[in-house]
């Protein structure tokens, strides 16, 4: 079985820096979208007074007025209110603050009188006096009641009879759709806000206590017509923008605290500039040590791909070795079986060589005993000839086994029991002569 290999993760990555970079680059975003939005802060603050606090003041001819198409009008077919902040500066027959048409919807007339949808209500005489601030409301549902409030409280009430809200009209302020001199206005308006429900007695007055400079109407998600949209509108004659004096703040200390702010701003854009160079400069050294350990990083990356192939080299020797070392291993085991049945043959032949020793070691005894026998009569006896032969076969018998020579072991003892065999044979003949 081979070796498994495993590539060393390394310490640092590509993607590392790259996800550095990227950081960076968000930093980036974030102080450029920063500087953005102080420029936008700076534009909005360049003039004498915000969308919000200022107020529309209309001449007193027929041709001072503001016009638009709002669009869409579906959200107020069946309720609506139209609140807002005026001034009264004419005296005419007529004065009409709002006139949409065809829609049959008319804030003013004869004493402030208003219709809505055919439904006609007089509150003459009911509005604050000449040439001073004040609140109004009118309010309608459709097949209900058509309600008008002044400064919070309610001045007025009549059924409605229409249902429904004519689309596709035309929004003017300051006059009526015919443009006579009967209908001028001739006054000042703020915060006139047209909602899409009815709103309560609650929050109208809520409205009025705020006061003419807040901006609690805003809370309203219903208020569809905005006073900051209609500030955006064609204007025709002369009709001017200004800042009511109420609202604490008049141009010259808003031109003063306009400067201050430039001022202020200016400061820390200068600052985020500041932040921003110091940044670049770290980013372009971070970039430079990116690219340095990009470098060392592939140059890692070659080395390990070389000590893999070596790695791969080596395990493949290594397979070879053992696949070597398993074949080696079954021939020792097959030389194994053939030790152990020459080691058996070897106990046998031990056996058998103990046995021709003591034959051997008897045969010896008897012919030291013959020593003491005169030579000549040994010479002419027939059995020394046998004795003299067993001691001489005894010596080669010796040598034979020293040297392992077990071939001649087995002759040796062949001759042992032939001369055995002889020297019986001998001794019955000797036994004959004598009888």
């Amino acid at each position: 079985k081979g070796l498994p290999l495993q590539r060393p993760t390394p310490v640092l990555s590509t993607s590392y820096f790259c996800r550095l970079l990227i950081l960076v680059n968000f930093r980036i975003a974030m102080m450029i979208t920063f500087i953005v939005t102080l420029s936008l802060v700076c534009a909005l603050s360049s003039s004498s007074d915000g969308l919000k606090v200022r107020a529309l003041s209309f001449g007193r001819t027929s041709a001072d007025y503001v016009q638009f198409q709002p669009g869409d009008m579906s959200p107020f077919s069946t309720s609506f209110t139209i609140c807002s902040w005026m001034k009264r500066l004419h005296d005419a027959s007529y004065p009409i603050v709002l006139n949409y048409n065809p829609g049959h919807v008319i804030v003013g007339g004869d004493g402030y009188w208003n219709s809505a949808i055919k439904s006609y209500l007089n509150v003459r005489g009911r509005y604050a006096g000449f040439k001073q601030w004040f609140h109004y409301c009118l309010s309608i549902v459709a097949r209900g009641t058509l309600r008008v409030y002044v400064n919070g409280a309610q001045s007025g009430s009549t059924s409605a009879s229409t249902s429904w809200l004519t689309m596709g009209g035309t929004i003017t302020l300051g006059n009526s759709e015919s443009m006579s001199t009967g209908y001028i206005f001739g006054g000042q308006l703020h915060k006139l806000n047209w909602y899409s429900e009815e709103l309560t007695s609650s929050q109208i007055r809520e409205m009025y206590e705020a006061g003419l400079c807040s901006t609690v109407e805003e809370e309203y998600s219903s208020r569809e017509i905005k006073w900051e949209l209609i500030l955006t509108k064609q204007r025709y004659g002369n009709v001017t923008e200004f800042l009511p004096t109420e609202c604490g703040v008049d141009r010259k200390t808003k031109l003063e605290e306009t400067d201050v702010k430039h001022a202020t701003i200016e400061q820390k854009l200068q600052e985020v500039t500041e932040t921003l160079n110091d940044t670049l400069t770290e980013l372009n050294g971070t970039k430079a040590e990116c690219m340095e350990s990009k470098i060392v990083l592939q140059e890692k990356e070659t080395k390990l791909n070389s000590t893999e192939q070596k790695l791969q080299e080596v395990t493949e020797t290594l397979n070879d070795t053992v696949a070597e070392l398993n074949g080696t291993k079954a021939e020792c085991m097959e030389s194994k079986i053939v030790l152990q049945e020459k080691e058996t043959k070897l106990n046998r032949t031990e056996q058998k060589l103990q046995e021709v020793t003591e034959t051997l070691n008897d045969t010896l005894l008897e012919a030291r005993s013959l020593e003491t026998v005169s030579r000549w009569d040994v010479l002419f006896t027939p059995p020394y000839l046998n004795k003299l032969f067993t001691r001489q076969l005894y010596n080669q018998l010796i040598d034979w086994v020293m040297m392992e020579d077990f071939i001649g072991v087995n002759v040796t003892v062949g001759l042992v029991e032939h001369f055995k065999q002889h020297h019986e044979e001998q001794e019955d003949h000797e036994t004959c002569d004598e009888d």
